[in-house]
C-alpha cells in the first residue's frame, strides 16, 4: 500500500500521567506508520462505547495483546464483546502528534486482523460477519465514552459520522459460519473512505480503529497490524 519509507516512531511517556504518544519522527508533511502488536501495544489504547455504563459486565468486554488464535508464538491487539445493546462499538486509539500545527491532512490506513466471521452467516440482528462494521476515524478530543455514546460523531452502525468512515466489514471467505477458524482479512482505506481531519494548535490528533456491530452476539478480533499514511492538504 505504502511505498515510502517508513518514519520513525518516536514514543514517549507524558509527565503526570502515563500515556504515550506515537509522535511524526520530524515529518510533518506525509509520514508513515507501520504498527505491529508482537512486543508493544505502541501506545495504542482499548475502547468500548454505545452500550449502558453501569453494566459492562454483561457486555463481557474484553481487550489487550493475547496471542494469537491461529499461532500462539505470536501476538495481537485482541478485542472482544457481547453486543447485547445491539450496537455495540469496540475500538483502538492512539494520540499522534509532532504534526504541523492547526494543519489540514488526509488519512489513509490498512488494517490487518484475525477474524472468525464467516461470510453469508446467520446471526441475531445481523450476520456476524456482514453486519459488522469496520470504522476509521479521528478527532481532536480523546475519543471515549460520553453516557452512553461515543463523544464523536461515528456514525450508525453501516453509516459513515462526521468523524469516521467505514472501510468494510469482518466477513471473510475461508472462515466457517460455527466461529472455529480464525483467518486473516486486510481492511484498507480507499479514495472514498480515507478520511480528512484539522490537527490541534499544538500539532496533534486522536485517530481511531474499530468495529459497529448489528449483531447482536459476540465478536472477538485480533489487529495483527496497521499502516497509517497521512498527507499534509
Amino acid at each position: 500500500m505504502y511505498n515510502k519509507i517508513t518514519s520513525v516512531l518516536a514514543l514517549s511517556l507524558l509527565l503526570g500521567g502515563c500515556e504515550l504518544e506515537l509522535n511524526s519522527g520530524g515529518n510533518k508533511e506525509d509520514p508513515v506508520y507501520s504498527f505491529d502488536f508482537e512486543q508493544s501495544d505502541h501506545g495504542w489504547k482499548a475502547g468500548f462505547s454505545d452500550y449502558p455504563p453501569d453494566d459492562p459486565d454483561t457486555h463481557e468486554l474484553s481487550s489487550g495483546l493475547k496471542p494469537l488464535p491461529t499461532d500462539s508464538q505470536k501476538q495481537g491487539f485482541m478485542l472482544s464483546g457481547h453486543n447485547r445493546s445491539d450496537d455495540l462499538f469496540m475500538y483502538i486509539k492512539g494520540h499522534f502528534t509532532g504534526l504541523e500545527p492547526s494543519s489540514r491532512y488526509q488519512a489513509d490506513i490498512s488494517v490487518n486482523l484475525l477474524t472468525n466471521a464467516g461470510e453469508g452467516c446467520m446471526g441475531i440482528g445481523g450476520a456476524p460477519g456482514e453486519a459488522v462494521w469496520m470504522k476509521f476515524g479521528f478527532g481532536e478530543q480523546e475519543p471515549r465514552q460520553a453516557d452512553y455514546y461515543l463523544n464523536l460523531d461515528k456514525g450508525v452502525q453501516n453509516n459513515n459520522g462526521k468523524n469516521a468512515k467505514i472501510i468494510g466489514d469482518i466477513a471473510a471467505k475461508d472462515a466457517n459460519c460455527e466461529g472455529s477458524k480464525y483467518v486473516e482479512k486486510v481492511l484498507a482505506s480507499t479514495s472514498d473512505s480515507r478520511i480528512e481531519f484539522t490537527t490541534g494548535s499544538d500539532g496533534s490528533i486522536w485517530l481511531f480503529v474499530g468495529t459497529d456491530s448489528g449483531f447482536e452476539g459476540k465478536t472477538t478480533l485480533y489487529y495483527d497490524k496497521i499502516d497509517i499514511q497521512l498527507q499534509r492538504l
